[in-house]
């Protein structure tokens, strides 16, 4: 029995001497001790354990953190945005020998829209003619008191929706136009830079 006293004795003062210090660095270079709760400071830091002489006895890395569900979501919008990128490389390089050649696929590809263009203003004036006209023939009607005033008001409605459709469509055409052009220009400058680096 005396001799479990003095056992139990001995790892209480001798426990101690095997206790293990810690130490961590934060993000402005300060230095943390601990033994066992861990400062805010050092969470995710990399931690050196000592004992009491000062003698490393371990190291535990940094703590690297985990992709989320949302960056593993943006690292693959970005593949795929790197990999349609190449597959445009590609095809600009197999589609096409030249910057010439670019300028020429424009020409082709703006003639139809600029014709459509021309044939829009077109009807469109004619369209503004005859609303002006059905206006004027209103407001005589209305002043003059004519029977006819309720089927001319009943013929402006259509007119005005044909000159605000055709002014839409002229819009619309003439922004397809803009960016037919924006894209054979990026084309061009791209296919420009590639033919460079070819050639490097």
């Amino acid at each position: 029995m005396r001799g479990l006293i003095v056992i139990l004795i001995l790892c209480v003062f001798i426990q101690p001497a095997y206790a293990v210090l810690k130490k961590c660095v934060d993000d402005q270079g300060k230095f943390h001790y601990y033994d066992n709760m861990l400062p805010s400071e050092c969470k995710d830091k990399a931690t050196v354990e000592m004992n009491k002489q000062g003698v490393v006895i371990n190291r535990v890395e940094a703590s690297m953190p985990q992709s989320t569900e949302e960056d593993k979501s943006e690292q693959h919008i970005e593949a795929q945005r790197l990999a349609d990128e190449q597959n445009q490389d590609t095809v600009l390089l197999n589609v096409y020998t030249s910057a010439e050649e670019i300028d020429l696929a424009l020409e082709r590809n703006l003639h139809p829209v600029e014709l459509a263009i021309i044939g829009i203003e077109k009807r469109l004036v004619i369209a503004k003619v005859r609303f002006d006209k059905l206006q004027k023939q209103a407001n005589e009607a209305e002043r003059s008191g004519s029977a006819n005033l309720a089927s001319i008001r009943k013929d402006i409605s259509p007119a005005q929706r044909e000159v605000t459709n055709l002014h839409k469509e002229l819009l619309d055409t003439q922004e397809r136009m803009e960016r037919i052009k924006a894209k054979f220009t990026a084309d061009k400058q791209r296919f420009l830079v590639l033919v460079e680096k070819k050639n490097e």
